[in-house]
């Protein structure tokens, strides 16, 4: 979790009053700029354009109350905002940003993200004595992104140039660089104050020099590659039009709670952060009311899929099945308890259930979900079919499929869809799953290494997802987990 603020101590008289525990997402303009922070920061509202529309259009109200937002500490906070500080500054190009970014920058001073330095850049020289201030706190080896910085501020300041020219010694191909950004006449007479400072024991050093002169003419006549860019920011286009609230940081009491939320979004997404969960007896006795009375079919359907560790307790297995029963239950609902009902597929009543929505084209999806979460040998030819299907959810069911049912004949085409960004992570848990080997804990980091080279590489997340899936393979054919131990 970042630490950007400042203590409360550091603080400005300001008053941040306590928001109401969840916002209403589609009414976020009935809130004040105040209480709309507090509550994305403790995860209780979506970060989408309702929530950016709702700040940009009150800007006298919401620029003061974003500035005093981030001087606060900011540790505990169950969402990062920083990077929503740093959009809405680009937005409006605020100096008023400087304090913040500059402490930003100090926290982490050698990884400085891209929208940090653009938006330096955007606000211009308000910014150029407090980063002057902040370089000359940092180590030499901590202050190249800074120098940088200032390199492409566009103000010819003495200062920055003696700081460029003064980096020569200790990094020299990044300061020809940053020269050649910075792009005044005066770099030649730095270079030559350089030279003559030179001793006739330092040969090597005034052939550097020469190869700095000439590069410098180089990049003179060229953009370097980290050059700013002047495209307009806009802020919109880094967030979806809808976002539920991320309940995946909220408490348990807090999702319990938003189970009886007024917009139905709000409410589904509350029941299936609990889904594959263990669940107690009143988030139990919660959900199948929610999954019975609910007013909408959406919430009903995650409700009963949220059920699904629960089914061998008669009084949640009853209602899921007279539920299953009725024929006027919507293929969105039926969807949700065949998920639900994935360990019941023994039952032929659920079993034919699932084929029934399976041939459905809009239940299908979640019928192939239902069929591969019940590893029932009766469906393994279903999914090889689909994994060419036009609908992308019909593709991913099938995807798992192919993976928890080890159908080997498929690997090619798991691979294949490495390159598919809607699909690469969850082709990535299929293909090791299913991918040939003796099912041992000793060929566990072999396995690894091969499906790291197959996917030409895997990043840190795809690399734990891939762990998790071998794991699961090992837990499938009775086995102890090798990388989770590993871990603890």
């Amino acid at each position: 979790m970042s630490t950007w603020g400042l203590g409360l101590k550091d603080l400005a008289p300001f008053t941040f009053c306590e928001a109401p525990l969840f916002l209403d997402p589609n009414n976020l303009s009935q809130y004040s700029p105040v209480e709309l922070l507090q509550s994305a920061a403790k995860g209780h509202v979506g970060l989408d354009h309702r929530f950016l529309r709702a700040l940009l259009e009150r800007k006298e109200e919401a620029l003061p109350a974003l500035v005093e937002f981030s001087l606060h500490d900011h540790e505990a906070d169950a969402v990062d905002l920083a990077p929503e500080l740093i959009a809405f500054f680009r937005q409006w190009k605020t100096p008023e940003a400087i304090p913040f970014l500059i402490r930003y920058i100090r926290e982490d001073p050698e990884d400085v993200p891209d929208e940090v330095v653009e938006l330096i850049v955007d606000i211009g020289a308000p910014a150029l004595e407090p980063l002057l201030a902040l370089y000359e706190e940092l180590e030499e080896s901590e202050s190249g992104e800074v120098a940088f910085i200032l390199a492409n501020l566009r103000i010819r300041d003495d200062r920055i140039l003696r700081i460029l020219a003064g980096r020569l010694e200790y990094d020299l191909s990044d300061s020809v660089l940053l020269l050649g950004m910075y792009g005044d006449p005066a770099v030649g007479s730095a270079l030559d104050d350089v030279e003559k400072s030179l001793t006739e024991e330092e040969p090597q050093l005034k052939k550097e020099i020469a190869a700095v002169r000439e590069a410098l003419g180089a990049v003179s006549k060229a953009s370097p590659d980290r050059d700013i860019e002047d495209a307009e920011f806009d802020i919109f286009s880094l967030y979806p039009e809808k976002a539920d609230i991320p309940v995946e940081v909220l408490n348990e009491d807090e999702r319990v709670e938003l189970l009886t939320h007024s917009v139905q979004e709000v409410r589904a997404a509350a029941a299936n952060s609990f889904f594959n969960r263990e669940l107690s007896n009143e988030q139990r006795r919660k959900l199948l009311d929610v999954a019975q009375h609910d007013t909408s079919a959406k919430v009903r359907a995650r409700a009963w899929e949220a059920l699904t560790t629960a089914t061998e307790e008669t009084e949640v297995v009853g209602p899921m099945l007279s539920a299953l029963r009725r024929s006027d239950v919507s293929a969105e609902e039926r969807g949700g308890l065949l998920v639900g009902l994935a360990s019941e597929a023994d039952r032929n009543e659920v079993r034919a259930a699932m084929n029934e929505l399976y041939e459905n084209p809009e239940g299908r999806a979640k019928a192939l979900e239902a069929m591969w979460r019940s590893m029932h040998p009766s469906f393994r030819e279903k999914f090889a079919k689909h994994l060419d299907d036009t609908n992308l959810e019909v593709r991913r069911s099938a995807v798992w499929g192919v993976g928890y049912y080890g159908i080997r004949s498929e690997m090619e085409r798991l691979r294949k869809l490495f390159e598919d960004e809607d699909l690469r992570s969850d082709a990535l848990f299929a293909y090791a799953l299913a991918i040939p080997s003796e099912v041992s804990r000793g060929r566990m980091n072999g396995l690894l290494a091969r499906i790291e080279n197959d996917a030409r590489g895997l990043s840190e997340m795809e690399e734990e997802l891939v762990k998790a899936a071998l794991d699961e393979r090992l837990m499938l054919a009775g086995k102890e987990p090798f990388f989770a131990q590993q871990e603890d």
